[in-house]
């Protein structure tokens, strides 16, 4: 699904996909504001500046932040503007002073750069009564890779990503914060003269325009959600190859059957795998199971029953939903990647400035939370097709964990061990962070999306899934072997030579951490 990017267009009549996000956290490809962003970011700003110069309360200029809004500036009424303007530029680089206080591990500089290219896409927009100096500074410390160091914890996704953006904005005005800078971590005004730019002097609402958004979480979010749906069909691969290693029956596939639920993703999903199996000698079909039933036979191999274990026969109305829901959270991540996640906002046609909540997160929440109740499914049921090739008494004639000579060897028993730990981590995900929601700041914050968490958290499990579906390859490709990989559909032998390039068939005991690392390589590549 990868498509490259020669240059990334943002601002006035712009949108950025999640293909835009994947380009520009690895690669140094320009930015470019588009031409009708300048006039539109001016006449914001214009009209922002006439408003603060008839000395209009507006939130965050003539006022202070959050729970503090009630503190109204003292010289709002003064004649003198010297003070007042003073002031104003005090409570911005306050803001974003004080909220640069986050803990934890440093979070990826492509995070950071992805956050900060959604910040200026927001801002170039021309709702946000910057000047265009701002973006302009923004794009050129992306530029000359200057991404500030931002830790992972700070943000409850109300009012934004409050803390991981004043960490970015600490770095744009010059504070003594580190910042990476070509692969080395120095402190920001170093960095900045080392690039020969200036430091950012924020003035109206800059300080607040820079640190109140979702760009932080969003980007998180969208990277992950391309990295997943590069991996869904790739996960899907896995299952039918696992499902072929089976003796699936097909008539559970049989498209009828799910013509009769009507639902779209369940079709889509079921489609994929007839089209997998093109050419397998190894799934079943119900009448000749039904027939061997009927027979006389004194061998002590037993026909295989005529219906599926559940996690067999119902894969395609399992993961339907899954298809769909990765559907849909594009949709909530791609607007709000082009959004204006900003207060206020300022519209000047109308001479109106808005304060209001589009700051809040709650889209990437449910976008995250839903897919990460999805990757939960999704391990569980990975982890069930393992345990059936692995366990004797569920693999139809399978060696006891694929092991040649299970009296010496263990095979495949440590890889479901492994699988367990990884599905019972994504599990824990599968929480809906918006059941945790925290009162804070004075209860001005008294509901919040938690966005960041939910992606963060997202993040990881998309990380699991792709190691599950690693191990599922490999120990897919080793049950086709001893079915007979001549007998496999045609992709499965496709997929089976690559990976036993990198991972030989398993017949003495040996480390394997190595060689899963490979393989999810390999996906990462979309080798596979």
């Amino acid at each position: 699904m990868s498509n490259a990017k020669h240059q990334i267009n943002i601002g006035v009549n712009c949108k950025l996909t999640l293909i835009d996000a994947k380009s520009f956290a690895n690669n140094s490809i320009p930015i470019l504001i588009s031409h009708e962003s300048f006039p539109a970011m001016q006449r914001s700003h214009d009209f922002l500046k006439l408003c603060v110069d008839k000395r209009m309360p507006i939130y965050g200029i003539s006022t202070n932040f959050g729970d503090q809004v009630c503190y109204i500036d003292p010289h709002l009424k003064s004649e003198d503007p010297n003070p007042y303007y003073l002031s104003i530029k005090a409570r911005q680089e306050n803001i974003i002073k004080s909220l640069t206080c986050g803990l934890g591990d440093i979070i990826s500089p492509d995070i950071i750069r992805i956050t900060m290219m959604l910040r200026a896409h927001c801002l170039a927009q021309g709702y946000s009564g910057v000047a265009p100096s701002v973006v302009e500074t923004i794009i050129a410390f992306l530029k000359a890779d200057i991404t500030p160091v931002v830790r992972h914890y700070g943000s409850i996704g109300a009012s934004g990503d409050l803390i991981p953006l004043a960490t970015i904005a600490a770095g744009l005005i010059g504070e003594n914060i580190d910042v990476h800078y070509h692969g080395k971590v120095l402190k920001a005004p170093d960095a900045i003269q080392k690039a020969g730019l200036k430091k950012l002097n924020p003035e109206l609402r800059d300080g607040l325009a820079l640190i109140n958004g979702t760009s932080f979480m969003t980007a998180i979010a969208s990277l992950s959600l391309y990295k997943l749906k590069r991996l869904f069909p790739q996960m899907l691969s896995s299952i039918a190859m696992s499902l072929e290693s089976m003796l699936v029956i097909t008539s559970a596939f049989n498209p009828l059957v799910h013509q009769l639920k009507r639902q779209i993703g369940n079709m889509a999903v079921n489609e994929f795998f007839l089209n997998f199996w093109q050419g397998s000698q190894l799934i079943s079909d119900l009448d000749e199971v039904r027939n061997l039933h009927l027979q006389d036979d004194a061998s002590e191999k037993k026909p295989k029953p005529v219906q599926d274990y559940y996690s067999l026969r119902s894969v395609s109305q399992g993961f339907g939903p899954f298809q769909e829901n990765l559907e849909r959270a594009t949709i909530w991540v791609e607007n709000e990647m082009n959004s204006v996640n900003d207060n206020p906002i300022i519209d000047v046609n109308e001479e109106k400035i808005h304060h209001n909540a589009n700051f809040m997160g709650y889209h990437i929440t449910d976008a995250c939370d839903m897919l990460k109740m999805d990757i939960a499914q999704a391990s569980t049921w990975l982890h069930a097709l393992l345990a059936n090739m692995v366990h004797s008494r569920k693999s139809h004639n399978l060696p006891t964990n694929l092991a040649l000579d299970p009296a010496i060897n263990n095979g495949f028993r440590s890889m479901q061990l492994l699988a367990a730990a990884l599905a019972v981590q994504n599990r824990k995900f599968g929480e809906a962070h918006q059941s945790y929601t925290l009162p804070t700041e004075g209860d001005n914050q008294d509901v919040n999306s938690l966005g960041t968490h939910a992606a963060l958290d997202f993040q990881e499990a998309v990380l699991n899934l792709e190691r599950l579906t690693a191990i599922l390859f490999i120990t897919s490709a080793q049950a086709l072997e001893f079915r007979g990989i001549h007998k496999a559909s045609k992709q499965a032998q496709t997929i089976y030579r690559v990976i036993r390039e990198y991972s030989p068939q398993l017949v003495d005991c040996r480390p394997l951490s190595d060689e899963l690392m490979t393989i999810i390589k390999l996906l990462e590549e979309e080798k596979i």
